[in-house]
């Protein structure tokens, strides 16, 4: 009778692990989730064998190789909220994790001092404790907490709303997973019947459902093909471009020729043969327009994964330059921006790509904000001030409503027309800045002036070294206070 709730828990997890890898495919987040789900199902498994067997012999090899699955048990889990609050960093202590288990488990197969045989209860015959048991005790409890306090700190530097829904769902499962440890007690002679697999069932149920019906990894997925899906035919679409660009002038030579010696009959509208010239240039500044927005919509899905620790110097005046030098201006837009100039020395601690994204998008949205009001121009400007790189993006178009400037920041907010605009540009402003352990922040007079001002730590100042303390330390993190998402 006691067998039967092991028999129909492993089941189960089979059952989800199965679901979640047939569902969302074999990433990054799966497979940590599916080795829970193994190792459950089979030390459940294994329970459920163990609490019917009578031979003792047999009830020693069950023990061990049940208890074999729960070593690596804590450890998965840590694998898999690694992977969910995005911190690569954490990747030493799981692998040390991992290895701690390694030789646990030697130890359990090899000698007695995991597991020292087993007890025997009213519900079957369970492990017994051995003199290195609490060694996994401590591991597993040093392995919740550490699982805690990354969940809750990806959730305090969140701004989506979404996404911190997800991680509180992640809590509360770690919550569910971190009870079942009160099966450790049976370990130690407590005469009860283990309740744990109750509480690990709830988690990872808990875990299965966020995963595949709120989607915890399938924007990444979709993201990330339809940017590489897109960026191929924008390739050869450029390319295409290119070549019309070079052989069109001597073909419209050869038909200005052709009409002149009355060979053929001007089929062309008056200037058509003066605007065609022009087309395979304005294709090649779409190309490169969409081609931007497609690596800033990958750049944008991985912002949460950056590795801190590879952060680098970069000129704040290269970055500008580099920018303005790729946007696809049509000639008077160009005409607009001005760049006041900046000392060379002054450089930032991050990613100069993603600051020339940063770049693109306040341009992009200073141009629309100027054709639609017909006047304008754009100032941009950098500075140093205390500590931090401090870049100014101003344009004296018309400026943003009161009722609108708190909500500029927010994802998926916009005031463009449809098609103009999904609303993510300001908000991947943001990210990118408080990745950088800076903050964006934006002041507008309607009818007047708009101003965007980024403060990007400089290598070697207080911000830039707390942004590279190791996890646990304090950290200041901007938050472009006031216009939170």
């Amino acid at each position: 009778m006691y067998s039967i709730l092991p028999a129909f828990v492993s089941a189960l997890f089979l059952g989800f692990g199965l679901y979640v890898l047939l569902t969302e495919g074999v990433t990054r987040l799966s497979v940590p989730f599916a080795l829970m789900c193994l190792t459950t199902f089979a030390w459940q498994g294994t329970w459920a064998f163990l609490f019917q067997t009578s031979n003792p012999e047999v009830a020693g090899v069950l023990v061990k190789c049940g208890y074999f699955f729960i070593l690596f048990l804590p450890t998965t889990y840590y694998h898999f909220v690694t992977e969910v609050a995005a911190r690569r960093g954490e990747q030493p202590v799981l692998i040390a994790s991992y290895g701690v288990s390694f030789v646990l488990a030697i130890l359990l197969l090899a000698t007695d001092e995991v597991i020292s045989g087993y007890g025997t209860f009213f519900f079957g015959d369970y492990p017994r404790a051995g003199r290195l048991h609490p060694v996994h005790v401590v591991q597993t409890v040093l392995l919740a907490m550490r699982s805690a306090w990354l969940l809750i700190s990806a959730r305090s530097q969140s701004r989506a709303r979404a996404r911190r829904r997800l991680l509180d769902l992640s809590l509360v499962s770690l919550v569910f997973y971190s009870i079942a440890a009160v099966d450790y007690a049976v370990n130690y002679g407590w005469p009860f019947y283990p309740p744990g697999v109750l509480f690990i069932a709830a988690s990872l149920g808990i875990l299965a459902v966020t995963i595949v019906r709120h989607g915890l990894m399938r924007p990444y997925l979709i993201a990330a093909t339809v940017a590489h899906e897109v960026a191929t035919p924008l390739a050869a679409i450029g390319m295409h471009a290119e070549e019309l660009g070079t052989a069109l002038p001597e073909l419209l030579r050869g038909y200005q020729l052709a009409v002149q010696h009355q060979l053929l009959v001007n089929g062309l509208y008056p200037g058509q043969s003066e605007r065609l010239p022009t087309l395979a240039s304005a294709i090649q500044r779409q190309v490169d327009s969409t081609s931007t927005v497609v690596e800033m919509s990958l750049a944008s899905f991985t912002l949460d994964r950056l590795d801190r620790r590879s952060f680098v110097p970069h000129a704040i005046r290269e970055c500008v330059e580099a920018a303005l030098d790729r946007f696809p201006f049509s000639a008077p837009d160009r005409e607009r921006v001005v760049v006041t100039p900046i000392d060379p020395s002054l450089r930032f601690s991050g990613s100069d790509s993603l600051i020339i994204f940063v770049i693109f998008n306040l341009l992009k949205n200073a141009l629309h904000a100027i054709q639609q009001a017909g006047r304008g121009t754009i100032e941009i400007s950098a500075m140093r001030e205390g500590g931090y790189c401090v870049l100014r993006f101003s344009d004296t178009g018309p400026g943003i409503a009161p009722e609108v400037l708190p909500h500029i920041f927010d994802p998926f907010f916009s005031t463009k027309g449809h098609g103009n605009g999904a609303g993510m540009g300001l908000a991947f402003c943001r990210r990118v800045c408080e990745v950088f352990g800076g903050e964006i922040e934006c002041e507008s007079v309607p009818g007047e002036r708009t101003t965007f001002t980024l403060r990007l730590p400089e290598p070697g100042s207080p911000a830039d070294r707390a942004l590279h303390d190791p996890p646990g330390r304090s950290r200041r993190w901007g938050t472009g206070q006031g216009y939170a998402g």
